[in-house]
């Protein structure tokens, strides 16, 4: 299923692919993510619904190295012709040139195989194209860093939405900071909490939950200020 977060805004939410995928139209066609292993088609057919044919995806932006994320980029590369970027300091993961990390503690392992239980496996290694970095802009939004979960997690932001990537957990009502079992440095995660809340926005676009389009700065510097406070 895909539907546009706002009518006229040209963005889009894409479900159904192991993380909500973003489709950006204007200016220049462009993938936030691509979802797990095997999911590739079902993104493309949601494209397809919108009249969107997969020569038109130029650029395909990696929010981090996580295999629920990065396992469709192999069959959408080859599909599009797209050139795939991520932030440097998660490429490595993706390019096969490091191995993701092994999860240390039990809860870590548990966690991990469930997500490997529900398809979204090993993803294949992928050439890229860009390494981005913090302050970089792609079409007119500025890459954030906001490592915590992996070193080289990003947050997309431009005007008022924010693509968030893993950084928060969203609900009808609040926001919640990130399961801790995903979370590989809680230091680094605390930090990049704290730099988004100081930009200005109002649309949350999150990769597992739906979009949050009221309030949504306010409701992030809440969570911040309640955890500074703890």
């Amino acid at each position: 299923m895909i539907y546009e977060i706002d009518k006229g805004t040209g963005l889009f939410c894409s479900e159904g692919a192991g993380c909500r995928v973003y489709f950006i139209a204007r200016p220049e066609p462009m993938l936030i993510d691509t979802g797990a292993m095997g999911r590739g088609d079902a993104i493309l057919r949601d494209l397809a619904s919108i009249g969107v044919q997969p020569i038109q995806i130029r650029k395909i932006i990696l929010t981090h190295h996580h295999v629920g994320h990065t396992g469709g980029l192999w069959l959408l590369k080859r599909r599009c012709g797209a050139h795939a970027m991520a932030h440097k300091a998660d490429a490595p993961y993706i390019t096969g040139k490091r191995p993701r990390r092994s999860s240390r503690r039990s809860v870590e392992r548990a966690f991990h195989s469930a997500i490997a239980k529900v398809g979204f496996g090993d993803a294949m290694v992928v050439s890229l194209e860009r390494l981005l970095d913090d302050g970089d802009e792609i079409n007119g939004w500025r890459v954030i860093h906001t490592p915590g979960q992996t070193p080289g997690h990003i947050c997309l932001h431009k005007r008022e939405v924010l693509i968030s990537g893993d950084l928060l957990m969203a609900s009808a009502g609040a926001f919640r900071p990130a399961p801790p079992q995903t979370i590989v440095d809680p230091v680094a995660y605390r930090t990049s909490l704290q730099n988004v809340a100081h930009l200005d926005f109002e649309i949350i676009l999150p990769a597992h939950n739906p979009p949050y389009v009221v309030d949504a700065g306010k409701k992030v510097r809440e969570l911040v200020a309640g955890l500074e406070r703890a």
